[in-house]
């Protein structure tokens, strides 16, 4: 996220965590509502007539009506935060992100930018990491160029006449927020182990050059040192510990890179067709002097 929307990050995370207090405060109503439903249950097989049979219908209705109204906000406030993360960040420079053949200048390879813990020099970047993950990590990723090298056959696509790319401006980020949504609900357990994968590859297992197929690594797009298993352990435990100023530290190096202008790409080496022993020479013959010159 760019330096000048630190305080816009600082306000959406007071928001969220004014919201997360008033959902813990619902939630220990919704405690409270379930033991008085219990009372009232007991009163319910004490008493086979009267008012108690009543009131214990009325209990549940009132817990299901308030659990809906719970899950209907959450949604909506998320559904908000997602919509207004895309519109203000996204959609504005769908094409800032790392290309897969890069050239990163001399002065950001082989070190970060920035330390783990000088998180504090971009605030609200990591303050949206802590209350905003599935936007932030999806940020990440696409400015990164993660998405696009996982899903680059899918530019092609078109919704009526127009391209995909141009029909919804940066739609690869709302795919990545709903990959990160889904792997938090099903493999929370192994998140820090993937964004580990992602920081610095996987070569102690395939034995590679640290690549993930299309997806270049951090450690290797910027050619910094990995020793291995033990750099796995210390990123994923990194993780772990102190996701946001970790992601914080990531995302500065990817946006320092993509601040400073359009990145330069290597360009491909000409294909060079090799002969072919046997086959038909097409082309007039060419007499030579003495000399060998045509």
């Amino acid at each position: 996220m760019p330096t000048q929307g630190g305080a816009c990050g600082i306000v959406l995370g007071s928001m969220l965590w004014v919201s997360l207090v008033l959902l813990v405060f619902v939630e220990t109503a919704l405690n409270l509502v379930g033991l008085v439903d219990h009372a009232v249950t007991i009163q319910e097989e004490a008493e086979i007539h009267g008012r108690a049979l009543q009131s214990a219908e009325e209990w549940r209705f009132l817990d299901l009506i308030i659990r809906v109204g719970v899950a209907l906000a959450w949604c909506c406030i998320n559904g908000t935060v997602l919509y207004c993360h895309w519109s203000r960040y996204i959609r504005p420079e769908p094409n800032k992100y790392i290309p897969a053949r890069a050239i990163v200048p001399d002065d950001l390879k082989g070190r970060w930018k920035y330390g783990i813990f000088e998180c504090m020099g971009e605030l609200g970047t990591c303050c949206c990491f802590t209350f905003f993950p599935a936007c932030m990590f999806s940020d990440l990723w696409y400015r990164a160029g993660w998405l696009h090298a996982a899903f680059d056959e899918s530019h092609n696509q078109k919704i009526g006449d127009k391209p995909l790319d141009e029909s919804c401006p940066g739609w690869l980020f709302f795919l990545g927020c709903c990959g990160f949504c889904a792997a938090s609900d099903f493999a929370g357990c192994c998140m820090a182990c993937g964004a580990a994968a992602l920081r610095g590859g996987i070569s102690f297992i395939d034995g590679g050059d640290g690549g993930l197929g299309k997806i270049v690594p951090m450690r290797k797009r910027f050619e910094m040192p990995h020793t291995g298993i033990n750099t796995f352990l210390y990123d994923s435990l990194c993780y772990c510990c102190c996701g946001s100023c970790i992601a914080t530290q990531e995302y500065r190096q990817v946006m320092e890179l993509l601040n400073r202008g359009p990145v330069q790409q290597e360009t491909s080496p000409p294909v060079v067709q090799a002969a072919i022993v046997g086959a038909t020479v097409v082309g007039e013959p060419v007499a030579t002097n003495k000399e060998g010159a045509a």
